[in-house]
């Protein structure tokens, strides 16, 4: 078949015809996995792929108190070496949410230009949040409970801390809240108790949930190449600098353009922007950490004008003073609407209604986290339905440390000096400095240092349907996008779940798409006839499906800070980690991935103890052990759960299923050849091509020739004229696969006296 013609094709001259060549098999991927569940972050609803540990963390975050998958896939990069590799798909109920920050131009009246958003939902972009108003009464507090009567997602104040205003100097940890806004604090805990102690007048409470050292941060400098016009962006990951971005434009028409160079940039698993801006693109428009005005300032420390104050609704011209702040008070806009020529209402963006004040009078909001003020009137007075809005813009304490503080921006664009510490109002810099020789009152300044990003929630308060729909559903599961990659046999599980929909619904899938799920018995099933029970009466039989009892592990607890602390683990990342070693070692699953030297080095205790498990019940079974041997844990039998005996040998099944995958996703170059016995040479070729080394390595029976070990047969018995006339070739595949040893039988016995011994 010519697959190319150079030259005349009627005139006269030369042609050169290029002849097609060989079609050769390309061997797939070996030691991949497929595991769903819940991780700490990570794109919902699509497929992701990590060849090694840092990559996971990068894309999917660390160990979290919700899931142990994230504990199986850092075990399988920890046992695999550098083999093989994952496909994860992210679990959620839907309700995550993405931390987030908004973005201010370099200009003195605050004016948002962008917006910041953590890549996806999950509190491990910043899930600092806070929350006050008043219990309707009394009776909406308990001993352990609060009852807010706020819509809640379920569980996104849990790890936070709550606080009475009746009662000084406590703080209430919370260990959940529901979807009505009932927040639970720890057993132990005496609210009503202390706030009936306080007088039991004040209903006043306070929800607090700070990052806690996990988030996402941002840092924005003057642009490297063009410090006048474009701006730096830098992201930190828990304090780890992860992403730069040193030259961005604000213009949404330059190649810079920051949003494109941000969500476009395929390294980034970290934030995506929003750009808020209208109008014309002036230098000023690029964004700040902080870019404010100064108050006073000594040689070492900097107080800023930490509000705006305008009227947004009618000619009165009355001004406003701050009164005594403090560091915890946030960041916030307070509208002010008078309803009468001397009251008025005042309303906070972000915790609601306020109270009501009068003009001329010192006014204290009704929580301790908005800033007390006194409206003044001016030469005209204010009336009723006039209307000012005071921008409060504190620093956050002690989050500028280490930062740099530009304290004449406009003017010294380059004069910096290093943060050594910060209140809400004022920034402390190095000893030795001297501030007033640039900075003045009046003067513009700018700092630059990583400002948290907050808000995030997580969606891990999941039911077993988002499992079957969201990572085993036949038809639209992300794991579907596999196909066309060429990786062979996947290998699915869903680490620490042991629901039995669940697992029915991964090993349908694995048994639909040829591939294998790995069960898991429960860890308080401890003994044979449990988990032979759980097996066969529970979850059942299944030719694609695996099992080692004990499925759960104790090992050092990763995240402990002292020695000596255990923490009980699914087994499936170890077990597939020392899989995906052996398969690329032995460069094909044609190797019992069992033996002495298929060693789980993590495991410290098994859930079992020191009972020596029953192999002679358990290995008819299907069912593969975890056992102790010399002092090690090793992986302990070559079964599937099998329901037809031809496929009762795992390495076997694996093969075939491997060799399947390839072939089907090898031979696209066939579709519409010719149909004749040119294209079914060219077949054969490709075949023996392929199976020729398997066989050489022992993948195929070493006993036999190679014509036996692989029977190949395409010829006109099997593709008659009736058959070429449908559209149909057909092939013929008889592999002999190689066999392992489950059983070495000595036999020995006393020389006779005539007989040998030599």
């Amino acid at each position: 078949m010519a697959q190319r013609r150079f030259g005349p094709v009627r005139g006269a001259g030369v042609s050169i015809t290029e002849l097609e060549g060989d079609k050769p098999i390309e061997p797939g991927a070996l030691g991949w996995a497929a595991y769903g569940g819940i991780l700490e972050k990570g794109n919902v609803g699509e497929l992701i792929q990590c060849s090694s540990k840092s990559q996971f963390i990068k894309k999917c975050g660390s160990y979290i108190e919700d899931s142990l998958l994230p504990d199986a896939c850092i075990d399988f990069f920890d046992e695999a070496a550098g083999r093989g590799g994952l496909f994860l798909v992210r679990v959620t109920d839907g309700e995550e949410v993405q931390a987030e920050k908004t973005l201010y131009c370099r200009k003195l009246v605050r004016t948002a230009m962008g917006k910041l958003k953590a890549k996806n939902g999950g509190r491990w972009g910043g899930k600092a949040q806070k929350l006050t108003d008043d219990v309707t009464g009394g009776g909406d507090i308990t001993n352990t409970t609060i009852d807010t009567g706020k819509t809640m997602l379920v569980d996104e104040w849990k790890g936070g801390y709550v606080e009475l205003a009746e009662v000084s100097n406590k703080q209430y940890p919370i260990i959940s809240n529901d979807a009505t806004g009932v927040v639970t604090v720890a057993a132990d805990q005496t609210m009503k108790d202390d706030w009936t102690a306080g007088g039991g007048g004040d209903l006043r409470y306070y929800l607090v949930l700070e990052n806690e050292g996990k988030q996402l941060s941002y840092e924005i400098r003057d642009g490297e190449e063009k410090p006048t016009e474009e701006f730096g962006l830098f992201i930190y990951v828990d304090d780890e600098l992860v992403l730069q971005y040193p030259n961005l434009h604000t213009n949404p028409t330059h190649a810079r353009y920051w949003v494109n160079k941000i969500n476009n940039d395929g390294n980034n698993d970290e934030v995506e922007a929003e750009d808020l801006w209208v109008g014309a693109h002036a230098a000023d428009v690029r964004p700040a950490n902080y870019w404010g005005e100064i108050s006073s300032v000594t040689e070492t420390v900097l107080t800023a004008v930490i509000h705006e104050f305008i009227h947004s609704v009618g000619d009165a011209d009355a001004t406003v003073a701050l009164g005594t702040t403090t560091d915890d008070m946030v960041a916030q806009v307070i509208t002010i609407v008078m309803s009468d020529a001397s009251a008025f209402n005042a309303t906070s963006d972000v915790f609601g209604a306020l109270g009501s004040g009068t003009e001329g009078a010192a006014f204290t909001p009704n929580n301790k986290w908005t800033p007390p003020f006194t409206i003044t009137n001016g030469a005209t007075v204010l009336e009723a339905g006039d209307t000012m809005v005071l921008t409060y813009k504190p620093f956050v304490a002690d989050e500028l440390i280490d930062g740099y503080l530009y304290p004449d921006k406009p003017n010294a664009t380059r004069e910096k000096y290093r943060i050594t510490d910060n209140d809400h109002e004022t920034i402390t810099v190095a000893a030795g400095s001297d501030l007033t020789a640039s900075g003045a009152p009046a003067d513009e300044f700018m700092v630059v240092a990583p400002l948290d990003m907050a808000g995030g929630k997580d969606g891990n308060n999941v039911v077993d349907a988002d499992y079957t729909q969201q990572v085993w559903d036949t038809s639209n599961s992300p794991f579907n996008r596999i196909f066309g990659k060429n990786m062979g046999l996947i290998k699915c599980a869903t680490p620490g779940i042991t629901s039995t929909a669940v697992q029915k619904a991964g090993a349908a899938y694995a048994e639909a798409k040829n591939h294998q799920y790995r069960y898991e018995v429960p860890s308080n099933k401890v003994t044979e006839q449990e988990v032979d029970e759980y097996i066969n009466d529970t979850l059942g039989r299944n030719d694609f499906a695996v099992v080692s009892f004990p499925s759960y592990a104790y090992v050092a607890d990763p995240e402990a800070s002292t020695e000596g602390k255990l923490k009980l683990v699914s087994c499936t990342g170890m077990v597939h980690g020392e899989e995906a070693k052996t398969a690329n070692d032995y460069t094909g699953y044609h190797k019992a991935e069992a033996g002495v030297e298929n060693i789980l080095s993590k495991i410290l205790e098994l859930p079992t103890g020191d009972a020596i498990l029953d192999e002679e019940y358990l290995n008819p079974l299907g069912i593969n052990v975890i056992k102790k041997s010399k002092g090690n844990f090793i992986l302990w039998g070559d079964r599937t759960l099998w329901v037809d005996p031809a496929w009762k040998f795992k390495h076997q099944r694996e093969q075939m299923s491997y060799y399947e995958h390839v072939l089907q996703e090898n031979f696209d170059w066939i579709v519409f050849q010719l149909n004749n016995s040119n294209t079914q040479k060219k077949a054969i070729t490709s075949f023996k091509v392929f199976f020729l080394p398997e066989w050489r390595k022992g993948a195929l029976d070493l006993d036999k020739k190679f014509e036996d070990a692989a029977i190949i047969k395409i010829d006109s018995e099997i593709n008659t004229a009736v058959t070429k006339a449908t559209g149909d070739m057909w092939a013929q595949l008889r592999l002999a696969l190689a066999d392992t040893v489950e059983r070495f039988n000595i036999m020995i016995g006393k020389a006779g006296i005539f007989e040998s011994v030599g």
